[in-house]
């Protein structure tokens, strides 16, 4: 019985560190936006921190991938399970206090792919609390796998792996990382025992796979934003979308007593006499998909450069941050699409005398508009980040490190 339950913990554990480790690692650089919100002042009120979220995210990333190949394997028992379980209760605390005070509605558990509410997240985070202290528990029951018992975990950990990633989140790429990676240590293990060194092959793959998305653009987009959708439509709300439903609690003296009678908004016929209504929300109405999306000079363009064909859009929501190297790149780019006819436009949420240094800086042939930094930041993960629209609808979007792929 014992070593059921430590073998399905291993197993549960060991493939949703991966999934969820390799689908942050897709986007590292949007889990460090999240890190840096829960960082606020109005939030956990670590503002010290936030400088270093990034580093943070890589790591936490590169942690998760390392800890759910090494359960699989059995490698390191005490040192995995202890980490995992002191990473477990940070992560249940982190959500609990996120769920209880509502200040981060979006946990980033699993990056853009996987929306979970504070609580859902919580909850999540309990499961996985309760197998990681079975598995620190027993943790001296946990060794190498021997031989071919490899294949007992592996294959049962790539159909979790599968059932998550293909099933719920409809992204083949977590599986064929793990093959990848168990492949490897499946292989190297006939060779090389030493656990040490099969350990770092999760974490290799890990950064390699970090370093190539922070370099490029996430190999995987699940934002509003990605290639083929369209910003206008985005920006309705959707036919079917939830509405808003409001609780109302009227008080009544009735007959010399207080009553309260609940109604969806209409005035309840009673025959007494009303005192006082309260209003409680229980269902918030569903926003459209992308919103706080604007163009804005002198005026809202908005929907003048969403209207038009072949619009190219420069995007660098902190000039601070900016690489120098590309805007150099930039530059080129957009004086090659002016001269094919291209409407070229930069998006910015820097002060407009800012703007003016910026385009004068680099020689720039196009003006800089406002939006907002937290929407710009969501649109590409770049700084600056390129993309082509067509009445609004993305065609392409790359880092400045790719912008010699552009098709003009």
């Amino acid at each position: 019985m014992k070593n059921s339950i430590v073998y399905i913990s291993r197993l549960l554990v060991g493939s949703l560190l991966i999934v969820s480790g390799v689908i942050k690692a897709n986007d590292a650089v949007g889990f460090s936006y999240k890190l840096y919100d829960y960082f606020t002042e109005g939030v956990l009120g670590m503002e010290f921190l936030q400088p270093y979220t990034l580093a943070m995210a890589v790591v936490i990333c590169f942690i998760e991938i390392v800890l759910g190949t090494a359960l699989i394997f059995g490698l390191k028992a005490k040192l995995t399970t202890t980490l995992n379980l002191l990473m477990m209760l940070f992560f249940t605390f982190l959500t609990f206090y996120s769920a209880y005070y509502n200040k981060v509605t979006d946990c980033g558990c699993f990056g853009d792919a996987l929306k979970l509410t504070p609580w859902e997240s919580f909850t999540k985070d309990v499961v996985l609390l309760v197998f990681s202290v079975i598995l620190f528990m027993y943790r001296k029951t946990i060794y190498p796998n021997r031989k071919f018992k490899d294949l007992k975990y592996i294959l049962p950990s790539l159909i979790l792996i599968t059932l998550f990633s293909v099933g719920v989140i409809g992204w083949w790429f977590p599986v064929i990382f793990s093959i990848l990676v168990f492949g490897l240590k499946f292989i190297i293990k006939r060779i090389d025992s030493n656990q040490w060194r099969l350990l770092s092959i999760g974490g290799i793959a890990a950064l390699v796979f970090m370093f190539y998305t922070y370099n490029h653009l996430p190999i995987e987009d699940f934002r509003p934003y990605k290639i083929s959708e369209n910003i206008s439509e985005g920006m309705e709300v959707a036919p079917d979308a939830l509405p808003e439903i409001t609780e109302y609690s009227w008080k009544f003296k009735v007959n010399g007593e207080e009553k309260i009678y609940l109604t969806n908004g209409s005035y309840p016929q009673v025959d007494g006499d009303f005192i006082d209504v309260e209003t409680k929300i229980i269902q918030e109405a569903e926003a459209p998909k992308i919103h706080d999306f604007t163009i804005e000079g002198t005026e809202d363009d908005t929907q003048l450069y969403l209207s038009k064909d072949n619009v190219l859009v420069i995007v660098a929501y902190d000039f601070s941050k900016s690489s120098d190297e590309g805007f150099k790149r930039v530059k080129n780019t957009a004086d090659a699409a002016i001269k094919k006819g291209y409407t070229v436009i930069g998006l910015t949420a820097e002060s407009v005398e800012s703007r003016v240094a910026k385009k004068s800086e680099f020689g720039l042939n196009f003006d800089f508009f406002f939006c907002d930094g937290t929407t710009l930041k969501t649109i590409v993960r770049a700084n600056p980040g390129i993309f082509e629209m067509d009445k609004a609808t993305i065609k392409q979007k790359l880092h400045w490190n790719d912008i010699d792929n552009l098709k003009l």
